[in-house]
């Protein structure tokens, strides 16, 4: 009877579920349409890599020409200004008393120059007749002479007052952002002393040093890779050198090298930690697609194709380059590895490669 009930159970299981291997086996007969990439050798940048600090583009100081006290502070600390924008007022009371008295001195000095050239017609007039000696019409043509210096002379005085008045509004001098302000409403501004820092920081630079083994390598214009980690995604910047100076520093044998890069999302800030590689040849290797890369744990691994089934092969992963990575082992040229559908995978599943035309 035992027998009897063990052989019924047994074909029961059998018949509702199957065993573990027919599962799986039924699982993968599930096909999957993928996209490949075939691998190829590529050229693999050797790069020269320095490190340095990044900086603002320009960074200005203004200050005001005039002594007078601060009547009002238009800006704070962090933000962002144009070129022209106002950042301080000084009181300019004394200022507009002075362009007054500049102006009346002004408009007296034009009355009399009008009147010293009417005077100067009609002494010709006479002159003429002979009704008046030629020193009565040296004189009087003097006196207007004098007149329109005068008339010179106020007319440069009034400018001098306008433009004192005109530095009673401090300007930014550049597009950028407030980093620093020196002053508050009620304090003193003397002529020197700064009120503010503004920075430009679109765009960014990086002073590196090059030694004098790798400078033939670098040029004006070349285009290079700068990576901040300190940014909010950790990626490549594209930058370009700006500068090669040309002289160097005789006891570390380096030379200086400034590079710019686009800052148009104002990720980067004054002082971040910057590395940046410089091209200096290229090397046969393998490069494939960062994206394709499986992550499990500590190690990474690719799809490939082998015969109609996705494999997943583990590999050893050298430098990434922009949106590349090269391979340093676990796939030869000419391996098909996957490149869509990876999420979801599994090693062994049945797969069918569709047209990358």
């Amino acid at each position: 009877m035992k027998h009897v009930m063990l052989f019924l159970g047994m074909t029961l299981s059998i018949a509702c579920g199957g065993s573990p291997e027919q599962k799986v086996s039924r699982e993968s007969q599930v096909i999957t349409k993928v996209e490949t990439e075939t691998v190829r050798l590529a050229n693999v940048p050797v790069p020269v890599t320095a490190v340095g600090t990044t900086e603002p583009y320009a960074r200005a100081t203004p200050g005001t020409r005039i002594l007078g006290r601060v009547a009002s502070v238009d800006v704070v600390e962090g933000q962002r200004v144009r070129s022209g924008d106002v950042l301080v007022r000084i009181e300019g009371g004394d200022l507009s008393a002075k362009r007054q008295q500049a102006l009346s001195a002004l408009r007296e000095a034009q009355a009399v120059s009008t009147n010293a050239n009417a005077q100067v017609l009609r002494i010709r007039n006479l002159f003429g007749e002979k009704a008046v000696s030629k020193q009565t019409l040296e004189e009087t043509e003097t006196a207007f002479e004098r007149a329109k210096a005068n008339v010179v002379s106020a007319e440069g005085a009034l400018m001098e007052v306008d433009a004192n008045l005109g530095y009673t509004a401090v300007s930014s001098p550049l597009d950028g952002v407030v980093v620093q302000k020196f002053v508050e409403v009620g304090d003193m501004a003397a002529p020197g002393a700064p009120l503010f820092t503004v920075e430009q920081q679109d765009p960014m630079k990086v002073t590196v040093q090059i030694s004098e083994r790798d400078l033939p390598y670098i040029q004006v214009s070349q285009p290079v890779v700068v990576r901040v980690e300190a940014t909010r995604n950790t990626q490549d910047l594209a930058g370009r050198v700006e500068a090669v100076i040309p002289s160097g520093d005789p006891r570390s044998r380096t030379f200086e090298v400034r590079v710019v890069l686009d800052n148009k999302e104002a990720s980067l800030r004054s002082g971040m930690f910057a590395r940046v590689q410089f091209q200096k040849d290229t090397r046969p290797g393998l490069l494939i697609s960062a994206s394709v890369v499986v992550t499990q744990g500590q190690l990474r691994g690719v799809y490939v194709i082998d015969n109609g089934k996705a494999r997943l092969r583990w590999v050893r992963l050298g430098k990434v380059f922009g949106d590349r990575v090269e391979v340093l082992s676990g796939l030869s040229v000419g391996d098909q590895i996957i490149t869509s559908q990876i999420v979801g995978l599994l090693d062994g599943q049945l797969v069918e490669v569709l047209d990358n035309a």
